[in-house]
């Protein structure tokens, strides 16, 4: 059992790897730099994880065609949370937790990323899992109730139920721009 965990949870990343990786980050941290101001106003929970979320699952599930080691979709999410660490400790959390969950989860199930399927199942469930992150995060660190984080239930439900779409969407979306990048030899 302890050759199989070295040789599929502990393989070595490249420095290709990491600056692949990285460049996906900052990708998705200019467009974060884009879309968020245009929802930072409004306090309805969830609604910045679904404009987040179509973005998060292109950008990861592109990560993971690339870079199919266990820990790609952690690292490009710890390095897009370095970025977001300095605006916000709870954003950084958000995303950590959501990346190292979508991965356990899409490897607990598949084994590895060689499955296109593990690909859209991590990247599609990223932002989803940040939504009960945010909930636990705020009510440590705010010291509010979840009935204060979610204050409209109905249309908080409604908006999680969209952020998950929009998050597998985009993941969908990154697996048919991958494959176009791989045909184009841009994606070895």
């Amino acid at each position: 059992m302890r050759s199989w965990v070295r040789m599929k949870f502990l393989r070595k990343f490249t420095v290709r790897d990491i600056v692949f990786l990285a460049v996906l980050a900052a990708a998705l941290t200019v467009t974060g730099v884009i879309t968020m101001p245009l929802v930072m106003t409004i306090t309805l929970f969830g609604v910045r994880n679904a404009a987040a979320a179509i973005f998060y699952g292109t950008f990861g599930a592109i990560a993971l065609l690339k870079v199919r080691k266990p820990g790609s979709l952690l690292l490009a999410s710890v390095f897009n949370g370095a970025i977001l660490l300095m605006m916000s400790p709870v954003m950084f959390l958000n995303n950590f937790f959501g990346a190292i969950v979508s991965e356990i989860i899409a490897l607990a199930i598949f084994k590895t990323y060689e499955n296109e399927k593990a690909i859209l199942l991590a990247a599609g469930l990223l932002v989803p899992l940040t939504l009960p992150a945010s909930v636990f995060f705020a009510m440590l660190l705010n010291g509010q109730t979840a009935s204060q984080i979610v204050e409209r239930p109905l249309l908080s439900a409604l908006i999680c139920v969209l952020t998950v779409a929009l998050s597998f969407a985009g993941a969908a979306i990154g697996l048919k721009i991958g494959r176009e990048l791989r045909k184009a030899g841009k994606l070895k």
